[in-house]
C-alpha cells in the first residue's frame, strides 16, 4: 500500500460523500494502482461523477431543459450545481460522446456497409453571421457521421470534412445536397464518380425565385411605397378599438362563425363591414402552406384581394344617399386606403405578369410531384412516390412548353429555367441503386429532397430556443461545440448499441477515457473558425489612426522583409 487519501465526490444516489482511496503500489514494476471502483463513478480530479455528468447532458441536449430547471431538479436529489457548472459538465458530456463516436467508426461502417452502404446528406446552417455548422447524415440508418464549424461553405473548407468522413466510413453510395456550388465541388474532389443528387425543393425553389424574384421584388417595394399594409393595419385597429366598445357589436362579431352573418338591423354596419374587408385583405399575408416563397406568394394575394374590395366599395358606395354619408364613412376611408394601389397601372402590369410565371411555376411543380398546393406538411413534405422516369418525362414535357412560348426568345426569365433544367438533368433524377448485403440484393432509393437535413437543423433550433429561451440564435451557435448534434444519435437504439459495445451504460463507456484526452478534445472543439480572430478584430478596432500600421511597414522596409 502506498498511501491513502480522502476526496469529496458527488453523485446521484447520495449526493455529496467523502470517498477514502487506498492507492497500491507494485515494487516490482514500480507501477501504481489507484481504485479501479472510484475511477468508474468519477474521473480523477473531478468531483462530479459520471452519473450527474450524463444526467445534465440528456437533460440539456436531448430533453432541451433550461438550465435552471436542471438545477431545481438535481436540488430535490442533494445535488447542487451553479449555471456555469452544469454548462461545463455539458460541454463534457458532448466531449465524450465525441471521443466515443469516433472510437466506434469501425463498427458503425460495419454496421452500414450490412445495410448495404449509407446515402450521405450533407448541408449547414447558420444565423446571425455565425460559423456555419455542417453536419453529415447517413439517410439510411438515420444518423449522424460528422460535423464542422466553417467560416463560409467554400470548398477549401468542406473538402477536409469530407475526407475525414471517407476515411472514418468508406465513400458512401450516393450524396445528397442542396445547390450550394462549395459543396458541389468538395464532393466532386473527394467522392469522384459516386452519384451526387441535389434536392427537388432546392431546385424548385430556385427555379421559382429566377422566375419570379424580380417582379416579386417590384410588387413588394410598390406595397411599401403605397404603403397600403400599413394604413389598412391603422384603419383595422381603430375599427377594432371602436366594435370592443359597442356592446351589439362586439357580440355580433363574436357569434359570427356560429350563427352566420346578422340578419338584424345594425346601425354599424358599414363600421363592421368595413372592418371584416380590411381583416380579408390582411388576412391574405397568411396564405399558404408553409414552403416560404416562391411556393407561397402572399403578396400577390393582398394585391389582388384589395382591387376585388375596392370595387364592392364602390358599389355599396352608390347604393347609399347623400344623407347616409356619416355612416358609410369607415367605407370612404377604407377606400382612400385602398385608393393608390389600385390606380398603379404599371403595378397591375406586374401583377399579370407574377401570375402568368406563377402558373407555369406550379405546372413545374405539378411535374416534380413535390410541394402541392393543397398538402399541409409544409417543408415536411418529401414528395410523392413517383418513378423518377415519369418525373423526368414530365418535367421535360414543361421545358418544351415554356420553349414553345411565344415569348420565350425575349424573356431572360423563362431561358433561365430552362437551361437550370438542362444544367442539373443528370443529377435530379436518381435510379434506384442495388447493393449487395450479407442477406442477399436490396434496393435502396435515395430520397428525393435533402428536407432529412432541414428538418435536422429545424429541430435542433428549436432545442436551442427551448434551452435558452432566445429567439436569435446567432450567439447559441457560434459557441455551441460542432458535435452536440452527434447527441440526436442518443435516440437510435441501433446506433446505441454500436456506441456501448457491451458497455452497461454511457457512464461506464465514459469512464474508459483519460481526463487530458476529454481536454484535448474540448480546446479543438472550441477552436472558433472565424475569419479573424475575435482578439485580432478588437486589437486592430481599439487603434487610434494607421499609424502603428505604417511604422511597421518602415521598419520592416530596411530589412528588405517587405
Amino acid at each position: 500500500m502506498l498511501k491513502t487519501r480522502t476526496r469529496k465526490v458527488i453523485t446521484l444516489p447520495i449526493g455529496q460523500w467523502i470517498a477514502r482511496e487506498t492507492i497500491w503500489w507494485d515494487p516490482a514494476t514500480e507501477q501504481v494502482y489507484p481504485s479501479a471502483h472510484l475511477r468508474r463513478l468519477v474521473a480523477p480530479g473531478c468531483n462530479y461523477g459520471y452519473d450527474i455528468l450524463v444526467y445534465v447532458g440528456r437533460a440539456l441536449f436531448v430533453e432541451a431543459q433550461p438550465v435552471r430547471q436542471i438545477i431545481a431538479q438535481l436540488a430535490q436529489r442533494h445535488v447542487h450545481l451553479g449555471a456555469s457548472t452544469v454548462t461545463e459538465l455539458g460541454r463534457r458530456f458532448v466531449g465524450l460522446l465525441a471521443l466515443a463516436h469516433r472510437r466506434c467508426a469501425g463498427r458503425l461502417q460495419r454496421a452500414m456497409s450490412l445495410q448495404g452502404g449509407y446515402i450521405l446528406h450533407l448541408d449547414a446552417t447558420y444565423e446571425d453571421k455565425s460559423p456555419r455548422l455542417m453536419t453529415g447524415i447517413d439517410a439510411v440508418m438515420e444518423i449522424v457521421l460528422g460535423n464542422v464549424k466553417l467560416p463560409s461553405e467554400k470548398a477549401s473548407g468542406i473538402v477536409p470534412f469530407l475526407r475525414q468522413l471517407k476515411k472514418s466510413f468508406g465513400p458512401p453510395l450516393a450524396c445528397v445536397q442542396d445547390m450550394s456550388k462549395g459543396i458541389l465541388a468538395a464532393i466532386q474532389e473527394v467522392f469522384p464518380g459516386i452519384p451526387d443528387f441535389i434536392c427537388h425543393f432546392h431546385f424548385l425553389r430556385d427555379l421559382g425565385k429566377d422566375l419570379l424574384g424580380a417582379q416579386y421584388d417590384m410588387l413588394r417595394k410598390r406595397l411599401q411605397t403605397h404603403g397600403t399594409r400599413g394604413r389598412l393595419r391603422a384603419r383595422w385597429r381603430t375599427w377594432h378599438q371602436q366594435i370592443e366598445d359597442d356592446p351589439l357589436l362586439h357580440q355580433t362579431l363574436a357569434q359570427l362563425p356560429v350563427s352566420g352573418w346578422p340578419t338584424q338591423t345594425l346601425s354599424q354596419a358599414p363600421l363592421l363591414a368595413a372592418y371584416l374587408l380590411a381583416h380579408w385583405i390582411l388576412a391574405g399575408l397568411q396564405q399558404g402552406q408553409g414552403y416560404g416563397f416562391p411556393f407561397d406568394r402572399p403578396l400577390l394575394v393582398v394585391a389582388r384581394r384589395a382591387p376585388e374590395v375596392h370595387a364592392h366599395l364602390q358599389a355599396l358606395l352608390a347604393l347609399g344617399t347623400r344623407k347616409e354619408w356619416r355612416r358609410n364613412l369607415p367605407f370612404h376611408h377604407l377606400d382612400l386606403a385602398l385608393q393608390d394601389l389600385v390606380r398603379d397601372d404599371p403595378l397591375a402590369q406586374t401583377l399579370n405578369r407574377i401570375e402568368t410565371h406563377s402558373q407555369l411555376f406550379d405546372r413545374m411543380r405539378q411535374a416534380l410531384h413535390i410541394a402541392p398546393v393543397s398538402a399541409q406538411q409544409g417543408l415536411n413534405h418529401a414528395g410523392e412516390s413517383i418513378e423518377m422516369k415519369t418525373l423526368q418525362r414530365e418535367v421535360a414535357a414543361v421545358t418544351n412548353e415554356v420553349r414553345a412560348r411565344p415569348e420565350y426568345p425575349t424573356t431572360p426569365a423563362l431561358q433561365k429555367l430552362t437551361a437550370q433544367v438542362d444544367r442539373y438533368d443528370s443529377k435530379l433524377f436518381a435510379a434506384p441503386l442495388v447493393v449487395s448485403t450479407p442477406q442477399g440484393s436490396r434496393t435502396l432509393q435515395p430520397q428525393r429532397t435533402n428536407n432529412l437535413m432541414e428538418r435536422f437543423f429545424r429541430d435542433l433550433k428549436r432545442s436551442c430556443r427551448r434551452r435558452t429561451g432566445c429567439q436569435a440564435l446567432g450567439r447559441t451557435l457560434r459557441t455551441l461545440l460542432p458535435d452536440t448534434t452527434l447527441v440526436n444519435n442518443l435516440q437510435n437504439p441501433q446506433y446505441l448499441k454500436i456506441l456501448l459495445d457491451g458497455q452497461p451504460s454511457l457512464e461506464a463507456l465514459f469512464a474508459q477515457f483519460a481526463p487530458a484526452t476529454v481536454r484535448d478534445e474540448l480546446h479543438k472543439a472550441h477552436q472558433n473558425p472565424e475569419r479573424m480572430p475575435r482578439a485580432l478584430k478588437r486589437f486592430i478596432g481599439a487603434l487610434a489612426s494607421p499609424l502603428p500600421i505604417t511604422n511597421f511597414i518602415e521598419i520592416l522596409k530596411p530589412n528588405r522583409i517587405s
